[in-house]
């Protein structure tokens, strides 16, 4: 009896010492040598850190995040992509320079980005981003443009987000960037019609809350269930025909369309009898028609494109015809920031260097579409405010 429970013993400490060292190896050499972004597993950023869900809105961007670290390379097929290096919200969840009471005071005008991480854009810092650029451009002290972009964001989220949100705060005017995550997220299995609680980071929020998931090895299984399960929503890495056809595919799709335009027409409308007044920005991206096949293989090496270069054409064409109707539909501002980006296509390498990716931008991206905005926008808020000294 002795010797079996000795025997008994010794395989429950060997079985305990094995899986430390699984545990140990998985969360230190393997990810770090893996990620190559000199993090290990426990000194990593956590993303459900940087989210809070939301009963109505699916989630928001956490209040007061406070991110300060070095920039590192974060894919190896888009040496401009870093992320999450210099990132701060306001005690909104806001990524503005300063706390903005819901209380506006006399004479402030207030002006909300809407938009999914093109325009939260985490790979600049909160001077990058170009709601804060446009606010500097402007120079006028009373006129605030505040980023309300949110990673992940669909137009489900920009509808709830202000019924539920913005609406508080006493908006004058919004924009409205969005329209890659309708598409993209389309693909995945969480994607429900009208639902904002399935969303790019669905899996995320759910691993936080999974026992133990402070372990590598729990964190790792967790990971791979939701992965199989069509959850993750993953950076691409290298061409694949099946992410090809894919996006060709859907880029065709009514489904992500339909659901884009409804909810974007019931922001305006809600927006219009606030007596706010919403503009639709035609967003830049660095793929267009007619490129040769030399620029979508470089496409694929500066920007991580992995082959999807035709079906994300097809659906920018898609995304600019619905914009475009429902401004005019609407008799609402339209401005095209795209135009200016699009006069580079002919230098696609001075063109690429804007993006860090398929489509974030950089800040000097970032700048360009504030240069873009600027003279229309001081139209806008001219025209709404005819009391104000013209600019």
């Amino acid at each position: 009896m002795k010797d079996k429970l000795q025997k008994i013993g010794l395989v429950f400490v060997a079985s305990i010492l094995g899986l430390a060292l699984c545990e140990f190896l998985l969360a230190v050499p393997v990810y770090y040598f893996v990620k190559k972004n000199g993090e290990t597993f426990y000194s990593r950023p956590h993303h459900h850190w940087y989210y809070v869900e939301d009963p109505n809105m699916g989630f928001l961007q956490a209040p007061n995040i406070n991110v300060k670290r070095e920039s590192r390379q974060k894919v190896s097929n888009a040496p401009r992509f870093k992320t999450w290096y210099d990132v701060q919200t306001d005690s909104n969840g806001f990524r503005y320079s300063s706390d903005l009471p819901k209380e506006k005071p006399e004479g402030e005008v207030r002006i909300f980005s809407f938009g999914g991480s093109t325009t939260f854009s985490a790979e600049t810092s909160n001077a990058g981003t170009y709601p804060q650029q446009l606010e500097d451009m402007i120079g006028e002290p009373q006129i605030r443009v505040i980023n309300n972009g949110v990673n992940g964001y669909r137009s489900i989220h920009l509808l709830l987000n202000y019924k539920h949100l913005v609406r508080d705060f006493d908006p004058d005017i919004i924009t409205i960037y969005s329209g890659w995550n309708d598409y993209e997220e389309f693909m995945y299995s969480y994607w429900k019609p009208k639902d904002p609680h399935g969303h790019a980071f669905t899996s995320q929020m759910k691993m936080g809350k999974v026992p133990f998931a402070d372990f590598a090895l729990i964190w790792a299984g967790t990971r791979l269930y939701y992965r199989f399960s069509q959850y993750n929503r993953t950076i691409a890495q290298g061409p694949t025909e099946e992410a090809k056809k894919r996006y060709i595919t859907v880029a065709g799709k009514n489904g992500w369309q339909e659901e884009y335009e409804s909810n974007i027409q019931e922001l305006i409308t809600l927006a219009k009898a606030d007596g706010v007044i919403p503009a639709i920005i035609i967003f830049p991206a660095p793929e267009f028609e007619n490129a040769t096949q030399e620029i979508k293989n470089f496409s694929d090496k500066d920007l991580n494109m992995a082959g999807r270069w035709d079906g994300v054409v097809l659906f920018l064409k898609n995304i600019r015809r619905i914009q475009t109707d429902l401004a005019h539909k609407n008799n609402i501002p339209l401005i095209d920031v795209s135009v200016e980006f699009e006069k580079l296509n002919n230098d696609y390498k001075a063109k690429f260097k804007l993006f860090t990716d398929k489509m974030h931008l950089t800040s000097e991206g970032n700048k360009l579409i504030a240069q873009t905005m600027l003279q229309p926008m001081k139209e806008i808020i001219n025209e709404k405010f005819k009391a104000l000294q013209e600019f």
